[in-house]
């Protein structure tokens, strides 16, 4: 855990009251039991590929890019490419420029942010759930990227803009399309992706105010500027310097879209100080905020003068899906995040549920032949990657399909719920930051 390791002054060490002590173990227990039981299978398709799939040419590793040590993993899905792109052995910046480049098949990217609660994982893990994506047709790119407690969430947000740059600038030299490119991501992943395109987003269109929580004195999180990217979809806006689209679309499973509800969700279990999140976020009322791109959205959306240009900046595509008995992180948080990117009136904007399932992680759940909703998300990815029709929007339940009427009357409640909710946890003096 992160007891010793930028530790809040409240709790310099673990507290070891008896309830909370409880809580903790009970949670952490639960949660390795529901890992283990799901990451068993997991383990046998992991090393049929490693041993049937180890030397063929379709994938390329150990990229560099960005700044510091950072790598990423390229997949290739097109058998045509394999005899122009040299084996999946190490790659550096010698052969950069010469014996990985590919002619271009205008192939849709994805670029793969995991997750691990901000404080774990690392991209050979994915390498079955790319394979198979990229056995669907997608350029596949798996960056690792600084995590807590080496780095805090600027510098993955920054990680994860550098990763974009890079893949922008490189797509067609392995067969991609980079003004078709997809941020997917899981769980934490799912936030620090949405994070870094919905406060550009704003940012592009001149900003919002800075949270401003009464009592709070801590500096306010600075999370950075997009850096410089060639940019293939300009949207014009009449006289305006047209606005930039860092991504065509976002797929976000289990995502965490609301810091603040997050770490009361946390302190309800009991859990909050051995988390690296509330640590990871600069552990603040206004930092949680600011972290929140739900927050981010809500606050665009009703102060801004003119937020109908929120369709015009925000990806054209986003996919949300959440399994409904999903413990570790509410289904609450998808469907909120899904109200307030109706109200943008986004194009293609989709949000899924699915019966009975908890904590959808595509590392897993889209990796094994013999799990059931496997075929589903990839139909899920492949209506918003591959889109039949841009006009308008749907939302998924375990009842179905909703009709339009009912939908907009849900999302009309599920606003007045957040704002009823967000005003009065605000307020809430039990919880301390």
């Amino acid at each position: 855990m992160h007891r010793k390791i930028d530790a809040p002054q409240s709790y310099p060490y673990l507290p070891y009251h008896p309830i909370r002590v409880y809580k903790v173990v009970s949670t952490y227990a639960g949660l390795q039991f529901s890992k283990l039981m799901r990451l068993v299978p997991l383990f046998g398709h992991f090393a049929r590929f490693q041993l049937t799939n180890s030397k063929k040419t379709d994938m390329v590793k150990n990229i560099p890019y960005g700044r510091g040590n950072n790598l990423l993993d390229i997949y290739i899905g097109s058998p045509s490419y394999m005899s122009t792109v040299s084996s999946s052995s190490d790659h550096t910046d010698d052969d950069a420029e010469s014996d990985h480049t590919v002619e271009s098949n205008g192939s849709p990217v994805i670029i793969y942010v995991y997750g691990g609660a901000w404080d774990s994982g690392h991209k050979s893990m994915m390498m079955p759930m790319a394979q198979n994506l990229a056995n669907q047709g997608y350029l596949v790119v798996v960056p690792d990227y600084t995590r807590y407690p080496h780095a805090k969430i600027e510098e993955m947000v920054r990680d994860i803009q550098d990763a974009v740059v890079w893949t922008t600038i490189n797509a067609t030299r392995y067969g991609g399309d980079p003004s078709n490119i997809y941020l997917m991501g899981s769980g934490s992943g799912a936030h620090v992706a949405s994070l870094a395109i919905m406060h550009d987003a704003v940012e592009q269109l001149g900003g919002i105010h800075a949270p401003s929580v009464e009592g709070d004195m801590t500096p306010l999180v600075q999370i950075p500027s997009w850096p410089d990217q060639p940019t293939y979809n300009h949207i014009k806006t009449g006289g305006q310097h047209p606005f930039k689209e860092r991504v065509h679309g976002l797929i976000l499973f289990s995502g965490v879209f609301d810091i603040t509800f997050y770490f009361a969700y946390l302190h309800k279990r009991g859990i909050e100080e051995v988390s690296a999140m509330p640590r990871a976020m600069h552990r603040s009322a206004n930092n949680y905020l600011a972290c929140s791109p739900s927050w981010i959205l809500s606050t665009a959306t009703a102060t801004m003068e003119r937020p109908e240009l929120l369709e015009q900046v925000l990806p054209k595509s986003i996919l949300l899906i959440h399994g409904e008995q999903d413990r570790l992180i509410p289904a609450h948080s998808s469907q909120t995040m899904f109200s307030l990117l109706c109200t943008a009136e986004i194009p293609n904007i989709k949000f899924k549920v699915y019966t009975g399932q908890s904590h959808l992680d595509p590392a897993i759940d889209l990796i094994l032949p013999s799990n059931a909703i496997t075929a589903a998300l990839l139909n899920d990815i492949a209506d918003v990657v591959r889109p039949m029709n841009l006009s308008g929007t749907g939302a998924s339940t375990p009842n179905g399909l909703l009709e339009e009427e009912e939908d907009m009357q849900m999302l009309k409640q599920h606003q007045e719920q957040y704002t009823r909710e967000f005003d009065g946890l605000l307020r809430e003096s039990t919880l301390t930051y």
